[in-house]
Order: structure tokens, then sequence, then C-alpha cells
């Protein structure tokens, strides 16, 4: 950004000062508009906003007006989309003041491309490229390639609705940087790790390796659990480890397949954040990634569809896990959440998460006092996990049970609680959540998304994760739809998604406490979860 005086502002910097002169209380009324002039290190900025209720409101909206303005003034320092000829997707953001860079190419794959033949090739054919996880690159290909870049940050491998890989680096090291993801995804360098037999066998071992940590990992027994139930029709399609007997059967065949059908231009994207002039920056793209050849569309007409519910029927699971405390247990009630390409929604549950989550809010201090004495709700939270076909939306708390007190008891106490009385009560009271709340939520959502967009790597990941939901053009209205979500969203968001719908009720408990009411959760219908069970593939 400039200033009156011409020079520049980080958008970082002037995020933050200008957040220290809102606080401090800097700002005059003048009839119904309120008026803000700050000075900043002898730049003196003037923003307006009118017909404005409440003083913070209008502070809040000034932020607004600036973060616009950042973006603003200089075309070339502009978030831009563009698509090559070939299809490939380009989401670039120049920030000035930075000194470094950040570039992710990402494809549509992952989880969400698979079948029940091919659960889990992509984390195996990550393997492959990367000789061990994208995150650590193996020695000495491909590792040596990406340390002469001095890399600040690496991150990527196969997720739930994208492949990708990306680093962070020098702004002086941008050609080459450009030159190096070119080369890791290159035909060329793809069929060199294709022709190495043991390098495919270390990869397969090792993909097999982290489904057998699965087995004994109790967080991602509890998840897979209640992903077989939520997305039963398609289960494979978020399971990115996916099933050992594909694993160990697959052959180089199947992973060629996989990759000439799925990691083509027309399906991916390219994420380039931080210090660079966009005008020059294009040809350089062009010359490395326009020249590679469209592909056929990878995705198929008719996708199993994961609906909303989930499930036909409430469903309780019970997991007797050891690594919850002595007369502990973990609640989650979970639904089949709003996918991202309904944005509305989309933000909607990212603002319902913010607002849960103040300690002083009437969501938390009445689950506090809801529960039966000595209950103790501990990390009581609404969870949102967004991806482009299977997003999901719980309540969790961790809970003691009073001595005496029947824990499949407490559980439905928690359930009705939350359920059948909080959110309800979000749904129809306007005034469930304060004026202040809601403002305070929009703060802390405003400064997030200024956080991320002022930082190459952060900026870069979450543009490619935008674009993976399927909304790339939402970094360009996220601020706007921060401001715009208000109760009636909350309301609908509600109504829709917990009012409307079927949860599935997964309680982890201390064991032993499991063995002393183990028949009464039988007779609540609770089906008990094991590690022989909760996968979907055995």
């Amino acid at each position: 950004m400039r200033s009156s005086s011409g020079s520049k502002i980080p958008a970082s910097v002037l995020w933050v000062k200008i957040r220290q002169k809102i606080e401090s209380g800097t700002g005059s009324s003048v009839a119904s508009t309120k008026i803000f002039p700050i000075k900043i290190d002898n730049h003196s900025l003037r923003f307006y906003y009118g017909n404005v209720k409440h003083t913070y409101l209008s502070a809040v909206l000034a932020i607004v007006l600036v973060i616009g303005t950042v973006f603003a003034l200089n075309v070339n320092a502009e978030p831009q989309i563009k698509t090559l000829e070939n299809g490939m997707t380009l989401l670039l953001n120049p920030i000035e003041g930075q000194d470094s860079i950040a570039i992710v190419l990402a494809y549509h794959a992952g989880a969400d491309a698979q079948t029940p033949q091919t659960a889990g090739l992509f984390k195996f054919l990550e393997y492959v490229f990367f000789n061990g996880p994208a995150t650590k690159p193996g020695i000495a290909e491909p590792a040596s390639a990406i340390d002469v870049l001095e890399p600040s940050a690496i991150e990527g491998g196969a997720g739930i609705d994208r492949f990708e890989f990306g680093f962070s680096t020098k702004k002086q090291n941008l050609v080459t940087a450009l030159d190096t993801i070119q080369y890791l995804f290159s035909r060329e360098r793809k069929d060199v790790n294709f022709a190495q037999p043991d390098g495919i066998e270390l990869a397969r071992q090792s993909a097999r390796a982290l489904i057998q940590n699965e087995l004994n990992n109790s967080d991602q027994l509890a998840n897979m659990a209640i992903d077989k139930k939520l997305f039963s029709r398609a289960p494979y399609r978020v399971d990115v480890l996916g099933a050992d007997y594909i694993l160990e059967k697959a052959d180089v065949t199947a992973l060629k397949a996989l990759d000439a059908k799925w990691l083509v231009p027309n399906n991916a994207c390219l994420a380039i954040a931080g210090c660079f002039d966009t005008e020059q920056l294009l040809p350089l793209i062009e010359a490395r990634f326009g020249q590679i050849p469209k592909a056929q569309n990878p995705w198929p007409s008719t996708l199993p569809i994961l609906p909303k519910p989930g499930v036909v029927r409430p469903t309780f699971l019970v997991f007797p896990d050891s690594s919850i405390p002595s007369g502990k247990m973990h609640v989650d009630i979970r639904y089949r959440g709003p996918d991202p390409l309904n944005t509305k929604a989309y933000q909607a549950s990212l603002m319902l998460v913010a607002l849960a989550r103040d300690p002083a809010s009437r969501f938390q201090t009445a689950v506090a006092k809801g529960l039966p004495k000595g209950s103790s709700p501990e990390n009581v939270q609404i969870v949102y996990a967004p991806s482009r076909n299977a997003s999901w939306l719980a309540i969790q708390s961790d809970i003691t049970v009073p001595s005496g007190k029947n824990p499949s008891d407490l559980v439905f106490a928690f359930k009705e609680l939350v359920r059948g009385t909080e959110l309800y009560m979000m749904k129809v009271n306007a005034s469930y959540f304060s004026t202040a709340q809601y403002q305070s939520a929009r703060t802390a959502l405003l400064e997030e998304k200024m956080a991320d967009a002022g930082d190459p790597m952060p900026s870069a990941k979450h543009m490619a994760m935008l674009w993976g939901f399927g909304i790339p053009s939402f970094t360009l209205q996220e601020t706007d739809a921060i401001m715009k979500v208000g109760q009636k969203d909350i309301a609908e968001l509600v109504d829709t998604y917990v009012q409307k719908n079927l949860e599935v009720v997964m309680v982890r408990i201390d064991p032993s406490l499991f063995e002393k009411y183990k028949k009464s959760f039988s007779n609540y219908g609770f089906e008990t979860v094991s590690p022989q069970n909760s996968l979907w593939w055995r």
C-alpha cells in the first residue's frame, strides 16, 4: 500500500498499526458518520463509513476498507487468477515488503479421486515421487535439488482433495524455484522414478507402514470409524492411506495410469505468493508450464455422492481407548457438513466455530453448567472440517464421568444439551451471541486472513486450498463474506446441518470404565469400535 506521501507500507505492518490506533480509541463522530483519521509513521490516512450504529463495528468496517485498499492501489500488486491455454490455473498474490516467495503446485486428486480399486495409490505415488513423505524429501534425490534453494518451509503430499507440493525460498531464487517445481513433476523425472524397482518397493513398504501405524493410532482409528458410517456410500473417498491389500498388489503400471490420468495441467493450479512482479512472472510460468499438453478431463461425469444426512438414523459408536485418562471420555457428535462450494454456509461455519470458542459465550457457559455435577466438561468446541466433497461439522468435549454415573446417560445428556437446547437456541434466538461477540469473531477471522495474505507460504497454501475446494475466486471475496455473515446465516446453518440432519456419535472412553458399563452401552444401541472393524476395507 502507498500512503498519501507515496511511500510503501507493507500490509502486515499496516494492519498491526491500525489495530493499535483503533483499540486506543482513535476516531471521532460527526453526525451518523464515523471518521477515523489515523497517523502512521508520519503518513496521514483517513477512513470513513456512514450510518454505523456501533463505534467498534465502524472500526472493524474501517479495517475492511483498508484491506480493500491494500490490494487496490497498484494493479500489478493485486491478487490475480489466470488460466493457461492448457487449462492450468494460476493463483498469484504479490506481497510488497516481503523478501521471499512461495510456490505450490496442486492437483485436484488425492482421496477424493479414489475408487475402491485405487484407494491409497496417491499416497503410494507421493512416496515414489519424493523418496519418502513430500514434507521430507528423501536423500539424495530429490532433496539435493530442493536444498539448493535453502527452503524455509516445505509443504505437500496426498490429501483428501489435493495432491500437492510446495516450498518457500528467498525472492532471488524465483527462477530456480520455478525450474525446480517443473523438474520435480517432469515426465523425464517420473519415468526415471517408475523405472527403479527398488524405489517402488521401498515406497510400497513405507505406505503400508503408515496403515499399520494407523491401526495403533487412536485418533486415526476413531476418525476412520466415524468416516465409515458418515460417508458410507464411498468411504474410500476420504481415506488418504487407503487399503493395505491394494498397496500390496499394486504395480508400476497402476501408478503410471494414476499419474497420467490425474496429474495433468487442466486438473492443476500453480499458486505463487511473495515478492514478484506479475507481468514479469507470467512469461516465466508460460515458458515452463504452458507447453505441457492438455489432457482429457479426469473426472467422470458420475461420482458417488456423499449425501446429507450421511446416515439414515442417529448412529452411536463407543471405542474403549487406552489413550483416554481414567474416569474420562471424549464425545464427538458429528454431522455431514456444508461443502465450501456453498460459500455462504462455508463462511457461516467458520464464523460459528469462532463464536463458540469464546470462553464467555453462552454456549461455553451453558455446557459448563448444564451437565451433572462433577462432569467438568473441557475442550468444548464446535469443529468444522471443510473439503471439496466430504465436509463435516462436529460438537466435541472431554467429559469426566462422576462416580456412580452411567457414562451412556451422560452422553445423551450432553447430546440433548448441545443439540436439543443450545444449537436450537442459536437458531431461534437472535441475541444468543451478542453484537460484541460477532464483532470479536469477525475481527479474529479478518486477522487470520490478513496474516495469511501477508505471508507467502500460508497465502499460497490458502489459495491452493480454495482452488481445491472449487472456489478459487473466493480468495478475492473472503473479506466481504466475513463482514456479511450474521445471525440469520448462523440460524440457517444450524437448522440445515444440525437440526434437520442426523449425527454419528463417537464416544472414546477409558477401557476400564467401558468394561464396567459395557452392557449399558449395548442396551442403548452403541456399536463397539476396535481396530478390527474401524476401517471400511476390513
